[in-house]
């Protein structure tokens, strides 16, 4: 066994003759690969022939390549567990294991190495058979012409140094992209939090307009979300069902204070410019890209099952199914609820009156799932409100 070491990857960096006067490629930020990949260029080399061997060293004598050769294919497969071979060269005609085995070993047991294989002429038909066999990188036929060797060992070793630096920017690319999933998620979380901020600011500006709505617009919020859930809603979905509940009476920042806190009934004209509210909420949201879904809720949250609503007349499922929620959650929290011309009403009367407009005013199906609610249910959410409250707005995306 004969080993030739002087120099190491810095002879192969472009510019630097190391092939008798032809320059060889290398990636120009070869400073990120490993130490001992950078400063050792291993060759073994694996022959039956010791005239074979010595040839091959001679040829690379003062590449700077460090070349082992051995005569037995079972002792270069210890060596390759072993040691650090960039390049692998066999000959294909060797007793007990030929080369395309021996390859095929090293192939297995290093599947980065790059592989090579050389023989006499008459075994040059064995090249297609090489190559699909064991995916060698070169054949050379022997005798070798000593530039074509010399060219072809340099490739290999390039080759090799372009696979390591591709799988250590593949590593590092791994590591990046979770860095920045980690920050989308920050970012994710500031904005929701920041999100959640301008839907309290909303609704503050709201209860400056309308004190009567500040429970109840929280209220309805909650109560829209639990039933939302229980009809199959999730995700971004169900919170914008409950942001949508939320800011459904947004639009009266656009109503006269004179109509909004009239104590008598409204004049026809006067209920007239109370129905624009829906569309002035529309239009006041509709900029917003997180209350995208949302504005449609605000928007559509007077329309009714039969199309006797405002502003559109939609009915059925034409209707946004958040406005549906909405409807019927609205419609029991008006009735249980104190107003200043009558005292609530109790729940079991709320709940007759909207079976009674089930498949007229409300979506059958969002009212059978409002009848499966106990009201001792309803009572502990209405009791939880504030402090829940509290929590959304330090952790908005999290589901109550």
């Amino acid at each position: 066994m004969v080993e030739n070491t002087e120099t190491g990857w810095e002879s192969m960096i472009p510019g630097r003759d190391n092939t008798g006067g032809e320059q060889t490629f290398f990636p120009e930020n070869v400073e990120i690969l490993p130490e001992s990949t950078r400063t050792e260029r291993r060759v073994l080399f694996v022959d039956d022939e010791p005239s074979a061997a010595k040839a091959f060293e001679r040829c690379l004598r003062d590449t700077g390549i460090r070349i082992t050769s051995v005569q037995t294919p079972g002792e270069g497969l210890r060596l390759i567990q072993d040691g650090r071979f960039q390049v692998v060269v066999a000959d294909y005609r060797m007793p007990v294991m030929d080369g395309v085995q021996f390859l095929e070993q090293v192939r297995l047991l290093k599947p980065e190495t790059v592989r090579i294989v050389v023989s006499g002429a008459a075994d040059f038909d064995s090249l297609v058979r090489v190559i699909n066999q064991v995916g060698v990188f070169a054949f050379l036929p022997k005798p070798w012409v000593s530039y074509e060797l010399r060219a072809t060992i340099n490739s290999a070793l390039e080759r090799f140094a372009i696979g390591v630096l591709n799988r250590l920017l593949n590593a590092q690319l791994v590591v990046k992209c979770s860095e920045l999933s980690d920050l989308n998620r920050t970012l994710e979380l500031r904005i929701g939090e920041r999100s959640t901020s301008l839907l309290i600011g909303l609704m503050n500006a709201l209860d400056l307009r309308d004190t009567e709505s500040h429970w109840h617009s929280r209220r309805v919020a909650l109560y829209s979300h639990h039933l939302a859930k229980m009809l199959g809603l999730s995700g971004q979905d169900l919170l914008s069902v409950e942001r949508g509940a939320l800011l459904h009476d947004i639009g009266k920042i656009g109503v006269s204070d004179t109509i909004l806190r009239k104590r008598g009934p409204l004049t026809l004209e006067e209920r007239n410019a109370m129905e624009c509210h829906a569309e002035y909420g529309y239009r006041i949201l509709a900029d917003i890209g997180f209350l995208d879904q949302a504005k449609y809720i605000v928007w559509q949250h007077h329309e009714r099952w039969n199309g006797s609503g405002y502003p559109r007349s939609l009915w059925g499922g034409d209707i946004d199914v958040g406005a549906r929620v909405f409807a019927v959650i609205d419609s029991y929290d008006a009735m249980t609820s104190d107003r200043p011309y009558r005292r609530a009403r109790s729940h079991e009367h709320a709940l007759a009156e909207i079976n009674r407009q089930k498949g007229t005013l409300f979506d059958p199906e969002v009212v059978d799932a409002w009848n499966g609610v106990p009201k001792r249910t309803i009572d502990e959410w209405g009791r939880r409100l504030p402090t829940m409250y509290e929590w959304r707005r330090r952790l908005p995306t999290m589901e109550i």
